[in-house]
């Protein structure tokens, strides 16, 4: 019961980060010397995790980076930790990791849990998300002590435990993140960075600002204008060169689509203290202290959490560079000097936290988790219009010539898997096209496919339709929502998603038969019928409260209050 894009992907072998399986690869770095580099690093790590079982808090990091290089959550080492992360909260309060480490634990706990499956463990992420408020202190910042002084590393992982469990749809107040963002906003010093305890000369620096703190602050702080604000927008990167799919499709970043106009923020409705300009320039400022003193080799004695920390921030605000060159080269090389012969890669707070360290870096973990927001693997033509100039009169796109034949071609022939088929046509149609405006042309022809007889292809049209971004588009994606089939519904509701750049929706699960799957069909259909009328309501609202003026005329409304009529899907979900 997924989107249609992650099956196609799959098939692709380009799955996203929660679809592992036992012989899922690890996943590559794109660089061959950092691939060497984290297969003895996994190495060093499981064999260290086996040979003396670490403390809480270590294993559950060293499971999440197992898991983010691609380990899957069956494998023994990441089973435990989940069984550990879930212990700690299934309780009404949360038993947090020793009193020194408790935010660092709960915050790594609810980034595990959220990652590995948000709406499996949504109930512990609500119970974690209630502790790191409920010790989020009057300034803003989370420590070790109610009484001492905020602390800037605490405080990153308090943020990064909220943000993930807002990313499963908890409730997350608006104001802790706004409160966090007055602690860094406040206390940050002249040069432009951050120490480690401000107003205080305790920890590395003495109170100066040092690459650690600069960089965990700096990716508080667009942590929290993400929340807050939405992402701001960015080019595009540059395209990479790799293996083509079809002779036509790369992979590229997930956030390109998005990247122009930035992302929605998670409480529409809320009035931030801090402005978006404001956290902008404040992150400015720290990237600007960074790059003054750009050192791909770290030398303080938590070497390894430099990387964790500027892979975040360079991530999150979709950075090509820093300090004028390649980060993620230049930062990979610099790690790799600091590995050992064993695999290891040794610092102040010993070689399993920072392997783990190293691994996250290199997996470019942050980014992982913006691609699952914003898109998995999606797939464009980099080849710019395949047709010539655009001033001359355009030749046919692929699409057009899909759609066309589409129009001759003659559906009982028993030669033609017209399923399989003409699902993956449009889809390779549709990714192929470089222009989104050539998209929306396509609109009116796309929609004669709506009423298609086949699910199969029904699904994709709802998902090209989606991704043309047309706001006007909405009530007929609605539509959707009420398709017989269920992968239809789901396919629907995530055009959605994308048009109102809601990456969460309202909520509601990617599987609308989720914890009845193996039910009678009757309670199945039960569980899918009250998942499509939670969904069309929703959205309906939502499209009422936003339509222009003059496409109001009150019938549309009576109309979304009529319960969808009950259909029986078959186990493949109904045609």
């Amino acid at each position: 019961m997924r989107p249609f894009v992650v099956l196609v992907l799959i098939a692709m072998g380009v799955a996203g980060t929660a679809a592992f399986s036992e012989a899922a690869p690890r996943k590559s770095t794109n660089n061959p010397r950092f691939d060497a580099s984290v297969d003895r690093g996994l190495a060093f790590l499981k064999k260290a995790m086996t040979a003396t079982p670490p403390h809480a808090g270590e294993e559950i990091l060293a499971a999440y980076a197992l898991f983010k290089c691609g380990e899957p959550p069956e494998s023994p080492l990441v089973a435990k930790a989940i069984q550990s992360a879930v212990g700690r909260s299934s309780r009404t309060t949360y038993q947090p990791v020793g009193s020194y480490d408790h935010i660092y634990g709960a915050g790594v706990d609810a980034m595990f849990l959220a990652d590995v499956s948000p709406e499996t463990y949504k109930p512990n992420l609500q119970i974690i998300a209630n502790y790191i408020q409920s010790v989020q202190r009057a300034d803003g910042s989370w420590s070790d002590s109610p009484t001492g002084p905020g602390d800037v590393s605490m405080s990153q992982y308090g943020v990064l435990g909220l943000w993930a469990a807002q990313r499963a749809g908890c409730i997350v107040a608006p104001e802790a993140f706004d409160r966090a963002a007055n602690f860094h906003m406040k206390n940050g010093n002249p040069d432009g960075g951050w120490g480690y305890r401000p107003g205080t000369t305790a920890g590395p620096g003495q109170g100066s600002s040092t690459h650690n703190m600069t960089m965990a602050a700096a990716g508080s702080v667009s942590v929290i204008r993400l929340v807050l604000h939405g992402g701001k927008g960015a080019a595009a990167p540059a395209p990479v060169e790799q293996e083509k799919k079809f002779g036509l499709l790369e992979k590229v970043d997930p956030l390109a689509d998005l990247a122009a106009q930035g992302s929605a923020a998670a409480y529409a409705d809320y009035r931030a203290q801090n402005s978006a300009s404001s956290l902008d320039q404040r992150v400015d400022k720290a990237l600007g202290w960074n790059d003054a003193r750009f050192t791909p080799v770290s030398k303080v004695e938590h070497n390894l959490y430099f990387y964790y920390c500027v892979e975040r921030a360079a991530s999150i605000n979709n950075l090509q560079t820093l300090g004028g060159r390649d980060w993620f080269t230049a930062y990979g090389e610099g790690l790799l000097s600091l590995q050992s012969e064993d695999g290891g890669f040794p610092t102040f707070s010993g070689p399993i936290v920072g392997t783990s360290f190293a691994l996250l870096f290199y997996m470019r973990s942050t980014q992982q988790i913006i691609e699952g927001l914003y898109g998995k693997g999606l797939q464009r033509s980099t080849k710019g219009n395949p047709f010539g100039d655009k001033t001359k009169e355009p030749e046919p796109t692929a699409l057009d010539q899909l759609l066309s034949s589409m129009e001759n071609i003659d559906l009982s022939d028993p030669k033609l898997n017209t399923d399989v088929d003409l699902a993956s046509e449009l889809v390779r149609s549709v990714q192929s096209i470089e222009d989104p405006e050539v998209l929306v042309g396509q609109v009116d022809r796309l929609k004669g496919l709506v009423k298609h007889p086949s699910a199969e292809v029904r699904q994709p049209v709802y998902w090209a339709l989606g991704r043309t971004g047309d706001f006007s588009l909405i009530p007929l994606i609605l539509n959707g929502l009420r398709d017989p089939n269920v992968d239809v519904n789901v396919e629907a509701e995530m055009a959605l998603r994308y048009i109102a750049r809601k990456p969460a929706g309202f909520g509601l699960s990617a599987n609308p038969k989720e914890g009845v799957e193996n039910a009678p069909e009757a309670q199945q259909l039960q569980a899918v019928n009250q998942w499509r009328d939670k969904a069309f309501k929703a959205w309906s609202t939502w499209y009422f409260e936003r339509r222009p003026f003059e496409e109001r005329n009150g019938f549309d409304e009576l109309e979304a209050k009529v319960p969808s009529a009950p259909s029986a899907p078959s186990a493949a979900g109904g045609r």
